[in-house]
C-alpha cells in the first residue's frame, strides 16, 4: 500500500504541471478548445487529491463500527470524481456555445496559436507516460481510485490528440468555426468518460459479483485443495475496492472431527490466498446431511 500512496501523491504535482502547460497554451493562443482541455486538467488535479485521501481512507484498519475496513472509500472517490467530469463538461459545452453564438478569429500558428499547440502537445506526453504508470500500479494494486485516475489521464490525452489535430487543420484552413466544435466534441466525450466512471463505481457499491472467470478460478482452486471434503456450494464473493470477500459452504463427513474440517478449511485458504491477495474468506462447515450434490464436487 505504500506505493499506491507515493504514486498517488505523485499525481498531484504530476497534475499541477500539466495543468500549468495547459492553462498558459490556453492564455497564449485564446483558444476555446484549449480552454476546455486545460479545464479536462484542472478535474485532473482534484480527483488526484481525492484519490490520496480516498487511499487513506481505505487503508484503515477494520473498527467497531467499520467491521469489514473502509475499502469502499475507494469506489466513493471514484464516484466524486465522475461527478466532477461532468460537471467540466457543462462548463465546456457552456463556454464552447457561447463561441459559436459570437465567433472570433483563431491567432495565426505562426504566433499564439503554434504556441499553444506545442505546450499542449507537452502536457500530453507528460499525462500519457503517467497515465501508464498509473494503470500498471492500479492493476496491480486493485486500486479503483487509482485506475479511475489513469483512465481520466488517457481519455485527457486522446482529448489533447484530438484538439491538436483540429487547432492545426483550423489554422491552416482558416476554419475557426472548428474551436468551439472541437470544444463541443470534448465535451461530449467527457460526459461518456465520466458517465461511465460514476456506472462503473456504483456497481461496485452495490456489491457487483467478480467476472465469471475469477468465479470459475475459485472453484477450481477449491475443488484441488478440498480433498476429505464432499462438496463446496452455494459461493458468494464481492469486491470493495482492493478487498475482496468470498464464502460458501463446505461439506464434510459427517464422522469427521472438527480438527480435521479445520485442516481442510485452512488448505483451502491458504490457496486461495497466495493467488488473490486481499481476499477474506468465510467458510461454512456443514454435515454430509447437507450435502446439496451441486456447486464443486470434491469427490
Amino acid at each position: 500500500m505504500g506505493s499506491v500512496f507515493k504514486i498517488a501523491a505523485a499525481s498531484i504535482g504530476v497534475g499541477v504541471l500539466v495543468l500549468g502547460c495547459k492553462l498558459l497554451a490556453a492564455q497564449v493562443s485564446g483558444s476555446t478548445a484549449l480552454f476546455s482541455d486545460a479545464l479536462e486538467s484542472v478535474v485532473n488535479v482534484i480527483s488526484s487529491g481525492i484519490a490520496l485521501y480516498a487511499l487513506y481512507i481505505g487503508a484503515k484498519p477494520a473498527d467497531d463500527t467499520h467491521q469489514y475496513g473502509h475499502a469502499k472509500a475507494e469506489l466513493i472517490s471514484a464516484i466524486a470524481t465522475g461527478a466532477m467530469i461532468l460537471v467540466a463538461a457543462l462548463v465546456i459545452f457552456q463556454r464552447a456555445a457561447i463561441e459559436l453564438l459570437h465567433p472570433r478569429p483563431l491567432l495565426p500558428l505562426s504566433g499564439g496559436l503554434g504556441l499553444g499547440l506545442l505546450l499542449n502537445l507537452l502536457a500530453g506526453a507528460v499525462n500519457l507516460a503517467w497515465a501508464l504508470v498509473l494503470r500498471r500500479v492500479a492493476r496491480l494494486e486493485r486500486s479503483p481510485a487509482l485506475e479511475a485516475d489513469a483512465q481520466h489521464l488517457i481519455s485527457d490525452v486522446l482529448t489533447t490528440i484530438g484538439v491538436v489535430a483540429a487547432l492545426l487543420g483550423a489554422g491552416l484552413l482558416g476554419w475557426h468555426i472548428l474551436d468551439p466544435l472541437v470544444a463541443l466534441a470534448i465535451a461530449g466525450q467527457i460526459t461518456v468518460m465520466g458517465s461511465r466512471t460514476v456506472l462503473t463505481s456504483i456497481s461496485g457499491l452495490l456489491d457487483e459479483a467478480p467476472p465469471q472467470e475469477v468465479t470459475a478460478r475459485v472453484q477450481e482452486l477449491v475443488r484441488t485443495h478440498a480433498a476429505g471434503a464432499i462438496e463446496a456450494h452455494d459461493f458468494r464473493m464481492r469486491q470493495a475496492g482492493p478487498s475482496s470477500f468470498l464464502e460458501f459452504h463446505l461439506v464434510v463427513p459427517g464422522a469427521m472431527s472438527v480438527e480435521a474440517a479445520h485442516e481442510i478449511c485452512d488448505r483451502i485458504e491458504k490457496a486461495l490466498k497466495q493467488e488473490m491477495r486481499g481476499v477474506v474468506i468465510t467458510i461454512h462447515v456443514e454435515p454430509e446431511a447437507k450435502a446439496k450434490h451441486e456447486g464443486v464436487l470434491v469427490r
